[in-house]
């Protein structure tokens, strides 16, 4: 209690810039280990070739890098190599076999008319007739003719006896063979020839000219022309064959290791690929990879980064304030993160759907409570966002979608449903709503997930639901406290609490020093009003009131509003006496309401409410016996005014006591004093340590004013008034 008691005081003080971002480095670095800690992958001591003791799975959906490769290799080599069909090829082959009977036909006739010519000749000179043209001869002059006029050796297919047989033909049996074999051989070279089919190409041509009609001894020379003729008419291109490879590749599906997907069944041999799987999924160490470390750090960072700017722009909240939401925003968080590690490890033990049993609407709520209903948005969407990777390990990604949206939506209904947060019973009826929306979205989030909708396994997580957000509520209750004490925060309900006239240190000071109390409930009422004027915290300001003064209780006579009969204890002591008393109800007064573990606001009041004035009446007093007393040996100790609301309770405070003292208090007496008081304050440095600002000064005069004026306002006197009364 006594460091809490320290710590509470050295925060709540504390109002240096560097503080947020101090919070913020520290909320990071404890929210990394954290988050990492719980989705950090699970390690197995597992050796090869050895029974697995128990099924693993996957933790996370994850690429198998060298299985896609295998793909990929599998599918390009599955591609058949490109061939382009080169039409002019067949062309060229027909034109050449054209070409050898044309040239064939061509000797024959030039033969035949060489010998007509010689013939007529020598009977024309009665001379014996000539030979005709050899065979021979026919022969040379053939190859004479193909080696000037064709492009390629056509003896190196068709040797000198075939090239004889086809001179030996008629003109009829040439033009038959001519047209079997250009025929055959537009039929062979219609379709796709290569090296690999060419030989099965050629045997079909040469069955077709051998169901020919042309005489038997003709087939073979006709078929070895054909055979002669056909080549390849479709070319390799590595250049297609390499695109449409790198294609192949490019289409194949990479092979991904699915979330959930079983490794390895219990029982089962472990053996090299699978054991290369579970290294891939960094299940044999507990390590992960670098880029994921990346990621949640600048996932944190984003979000640490979002609540810097999202505090600093509360152009109404003071350093100090701001310093005091980020920490407790990051308290929640990782309160909230210490609860999602507890979900992890029921969810390990084999507690199927406990993920929604986790209490999603206790961060919003306690936010709310304790800060606004902006921050109580945003602490849902961290929540949601870390709950889709905590939640990733042993679940599907469906799921994790499914649990993370339950996280949102609980997280919404919480901050829409609790509105009456003042009385407890309230914010448990809040808690039971809560609790019944749960069930409803995990109905609907269970039917668009296609769950069973008569298995146990769908209404658990219904029932997991409901128990979630009535201990939401459960649980935030019990924790406000802890808040309110560990950092100083005032709750709307603990204000109310401590506002109830039952209260016993107010019926302490109602029975000790009824005069204190109602002093206390007239300065209530004006500071109050000038709270609401200025857009400060009003509530805090009138509980604050009520025990500003609660160390006047040790010693109520001493104080002028509860001494009777005119009688006054200080006129036996000296100015020192008196002096001593007077301040000391600020430091006794703190001290009781830390004995009474009030929350430090009101502690502040009580302690700062007269910051380091000058008790003039003893002082003054003193100043007649002893001229070298000095100012600084008659102020309170202070500190002085810190926030708003105490400097308002400052004023309001002596400008209660100075007209109350006033005989027929007026509009311009009332005004008067207010403007003294105030005057007196600033000339004295009161408020420099406070940002309460001139403008809202004048709208504290102003509300002072016009609230004692309602108060003190003179009575219309009427006739029967002067008689003794009215009827």
């Amino acid at each position: 209690m006594k460091y809490t008691k320290k710590w509470t005081a050295w925060y709540y003080k504390t109002g240096k810039k560097y503080v947020t971002p101090v919070i913020l480095i520290c909320f990071f670095i404890i929210a990394f280990v954290l988050i990492c800690q719980m989705v950090k992958p699970e390690s197995y001591n597992v050796k090869l070739f050895e029974v697995a003791e128990k099924t693993i799975r996957s933790p996370q959906t994850i690429e198998d890098t060298q299985k896609t490769t295998e793909e990929q290799t599998k599918a390009a080599t599955d591609v058949d190599d490109v061939y382009v069909f080169n039409r002019e090829t067949a062309q060229n082959r027909e034109s050449l076999v054209r070409s050898l009977f044309a040239y064939v036909a061509e000797v024959n006739q030039a033969a035949a008319e060489n010998d007509a010519k010689a013939k007529k000749a020598a009977e024309d000179a009665d001379k014996p007739l000539p030979r005709s043209t050899s065979l021979d001869q026919k022969l040379a002059s053939l190859k004479e003719k193909l080696s000037k006029d064709v492009s390629e050796n056509i003896m190196d297919g068709v040797n000198s006896a075939m090239l004889t047989t086809l001179l030996q033909m008629n003109a009829k049996d040439l033009q038959a063979v001519e047209r079997e074999v250009t025929g055959a051989l537009e039929v062979a070279m219609d379709q796709s020839v290569r090296k690999d089919n060419m030989t099965d190409v050629k045997v079909s041509a040469r069955d077709t000219i051998e169901l020919s009609s042309i005489p038997a001894n003709y087939k073979g020379v006709a078929k070895a022309i054909l055979s002669y003729a056909i080549v390849p008419n479709e070319v390799y291109s590595a250049a297609q064959t390499d695109d449409r490879r790198k294609e192949a590749a490019a289409n194949v599906i990479p092979v991904k290791i699915l979330q959930g997907q079983v490794i390895v069944q219990e029982g089962q041999i472990i053996d090299r690929e699978i054991y290369r799987q579970l290294a891939l999924l960094h299940l044999l160490d507990q390590k992960m990879p670098i880029k994921q470390y990346a990621g949640f750090a600048l996932l944190l960072l984003s979000l640490g980064t979002m609540l810097y700017f999202f505090t600093n722009k509360q152009k109404s909240l003071d350093r100090q304030k701001k310093n005091q939401y980020a920490l407790v925003f990051s308290s929640v968080y990782i309160g909230i993160l210490l609860m999602l590690m507890i979900i992890r490890f029921l969810e390990g033990v084999d507690i199927s759907n406990i993920s929604f049993l986790f209490p999603a609407a206790f961060g919003p709520m306690i936010i709310k409570i304790l800060l606004n209903e902006k921050f109580a948005f945003m602490i849902t969407i961290f929540t949601s966002v870390t709950s889709f990777f905590v939640f990733q390990g042993d679940a599907t990604a469906a799921v994790n979608v499914t649990v993370s949206t339950f996280i949102l939506l609980s997280g919404l209904a919480s901050i829409v449903v609790l509105r009456d947060y003042s009385r407890r019973s309230a914010i448990l009826l809040a808690g039971f709503i809560v609790g019944l929306a749960n069930m409803a979205f995990v109905f609907l989030l269970l039917l668009i997930s296609n769950a069973g909708l008569l298995t146990l396994a769908f209404w658990v997580p219904v029932g997991y639901a409901f128990l979630g957000g009535i201990g939401s509520f459960v649980l935030g209750i019990g924790v406000i406290p802890l808040f309110e004490t560990m950092f100083g925060m005032l709750t709307t309900s603990r204000l109310v609490e401590l506002a109830n006239p039952n209260h016993p240190l107010l019926k302490k000071i109602m029975m000790k020093a009824p005069g204190t109390y109602h002093h206390s409930l007239m300065v209530a009422n004006l500071a109050e009003a000038c709270a609401d004027a200025i857009g400060g915290n009003s509530l805090l300001v009138r509980v604050g009131c009520f025990y500003h003064d609660i160390g006047k209780t040790l010693r109520p006579p001493y104080f002028v509003e509860n001494q009777l009969h005119g009688i006054n204890p200080h006129d036996r002591l000296t100015p020192e006496q008196s002096r001593d008393i007077i301040i000391a109800h600020t430091t006794d007064g703190a001290a009781i309401l830390r004995d009474n573990h009030f929350p430090q606001p009101i502690i502040d009041i009580a302690l700062e409410h007269h910051g380091t004035t000058l008790v003039k009446y003893f002082y003054y007093k003193a100043k007649e016996k002893n001229p070298d007393v000095t100012e600084a040996d008659f102020r309170y100790p202070g500190p002085k005014p810190h926030t708003r609301e105490i400097a308002i309770i400052n004023i309001s405070d002596s400008v209660e006591a100075a007209v109350r003292s006033c005989d027929a208090p007026t509009k311009e007496k009332i005004k008067a004093i207010v403007d003294s008081i105030i005057e007196d304050r600033m000339q004295d440095k009161q408020f420099v340590e406070c940002d309460i600002t001139f403008q809202e000064i004048e709208i504290v005069r102003a509300t002072l004013c016009a609230t004692l004026n309602g108060i003190y306002h003179q009575r219309i006197q009427y006739p029967d008034d002067k008689q003794g009364g009215r009827q």
